[in-house]
């Protein structure tokens, strides 16, 4: 299936774009939960999510991040966007998203956008201690109680269970390329990445 994806870089806020090569952009209203909303060519209400699945070539369909990690899902005739920080992926947003987009097809292909890498993200004890064991890999030690979290390991780790096999991942961190993306941790900046996707 063809497909296209976009990713925004500095100095546009993607927060701003609300169209693009003429399609309307649809983006939900993030919440940091497991929710994944499916918006056919009718829908018009924005929904609150982490996650929007959609079988319409007539909108793209986005997340906005500034340090989480966007995936984008393919599948045939389907397309899905996560967004997962580390309270999402906990929640197993892109779990969800995956087996929503089972009920149609097989997802095909996965693609780890642009988020904050696993040298740049720190953590506390608290964060740490709410992932199951199996996740202790995606994690190593820096100091009495910080931890650098491998927000990108994790999700890898949890598409790879459900048979999710044909992975690629974009290069690139919002804290080590920060010149090109914006990054909450290093700005406090309310100025967002856009990475969206449409069906062609």
């Amino acid at each position: 299936m063809k497909y296209e994806i976009f990713i925004s870089q500095k100095p546009v806020d993607g927060k701003s774009i609300k169209e693009i090569k003429g399609f309307p952009v649809v983006t939900p209203i993030q919440v940091h939960g497991s929710n994944v909303a499916f918006i056919d060519s009718s829908k018009s209400l924005v929904p609150e999510a982490d996650a929007i699945v959609t079988n319409s070539k007539n909108f793209w369909i986005g997340v906005l991040t500034a340090d989480c990690l966007p995936i984008f899902l393919i599948g045939d005739g389907i397309v899905g966007v996560v967004h997962a920080g580390w309270r999402g992926t906990l929640k197993g947003i892109v779990l969800n998203t995956v087996k929503y987009i089972l009920r149609f097809s097989k997802v095909e292909k996965a693609i780890l956008g642009i988020s904050i890498c696993r040298n740049c993200y720190e953590v506390g004890e608290d964060v740490y201690t709410l992932f199951p064991k199996e996740y202790r890999g995606c994690f190593s030690k820096k100091g009495s109680d910080k931890y650098l979290f491998d927000l990108k390991k994790a999700n890898l780790f949890q598409l790879k269970s459900l048979g999710v096999e044909n992975v690629e991942i974009i290069k690139g961190c919002t804290v080590c390329d920060n010149h090109l993306f914006f990054s909450y941790r290093k700005e406090r900046t309310k100025k967002r990445i856009l990475s969206a996707i449409r069906i062609l």
